[in-house]
């Protein structure tokens, strides 16, 4: 009678996947409900943090999986692979966070005037957010200006009115809410909007104030963007001023000369 000899089953490798595709789906879902609104900037990092420890579990395992199925011929190889794609998939996207948080300049409030920065409005600003401050000292504006060199405010032809349906304009192809303004046409030297801005994929929050100033023949336009909660910004908020800049550029070259003029 011939004996069957029974491979036991590795207890590593059933865990890997477990661990592996519970990482996956935290993060797939705290990213979501926090693009859509469902969960604050600040308790982000704590979920991801959970997402990264049970994806870093999932290897481990899958490790220990693989050690016991070439040295004592344990099933569950499939598994420990499975689980190790899973923990990967989690882990791949937060060390490419990781690394480039170390990457970007500790920034979070970027403006195109460093003498006179746009002042945002009275209480639009959640008591909660990022202190913005009222001045940027000289050692922050060479930091920006070391990592942001071509931001800058834009001088245009024309009248604060006919500049600001072009501001108006850019704001609504770029679907940015207004939350305020303070200023009127034709009363005011200074028109100021501010508006909300959010990234596309992951929905951080920024804060923009946009600054009109009527020169006479001409109009000047500067910008500052600042983050809600993320005290490193990874270039988001210059992104923001650079991409609104470009476009409010096309817009006042698309409009009638006459109409500039005026």
């Amino acid at each position: 009678m011939r004996r069957k000899y029974i491979r036991p089953q590795s207890k590593a490798a059933l865990w890997s996947p477990r661990f592996g595709l519970f990482a996956v789906a935290l993060l797939l879902t705290a990213l979501v409900l926090h693009r859509f609104g469902f969960i604050q900037t600040v308790n982000l990092p704590y979920i991801t943090a959970l997402a990264g420890i049970s994806a870093g579990c999932g290897l481990v395992f899958a490790f220990l999986g693989l050690r016991a199925l070439w040295q004592e011929g344990y099933k569950g190889g499939l598994s420990c692979v499975k689980g190790g794609l899973l923990a990967f998939m989690a882990l791949a996207p937060l060390l490419f966070i990781g690394a480039a948080w170390f990457a970007f300049p500790p920034l979070y409030d970027i403006t195109t005037d460093f003498d006179k920065p746009p002042a945002f409005l009275a209480g639009s600003r959640p008591a909660d957010a990022l202190e913005v401050k009222a001045d940027f000292t000289p050692a922050a504006a060479e930091e920006q200006w070391a990592a942001w060199p071509q931001l800058s405010g834009r001088r245009y032809d024309g009248s604060p009115d006919t500049v600001l349906k072009a501001v108006y304009a850019v704001l609504k192809a770029k679907n940015w809410p207004i939350s305020g303004e303070q200023g009127k046409v034709g009363e005011d030297s200074l028109l100021l909007v501010e508006v909300v801005a959010k990234t596309f994929v992951l929905g951080f929050v920024s804060d923009i104030i946009i600054r009109l100033s009527d020169e006479g023949d001409t109009s000047f336009v500067d910008m500052r963007s600042a983050s809600r909660y993320l005290p490193r910004d990874y270039g988001i908020n210059a992104r923001f001023i650079a991409d609104f800049m470009s476009r409010l550029d096309a817009e006042i070259l698309s409009l009638p000369v006459d109409e500039t003029r005026d």
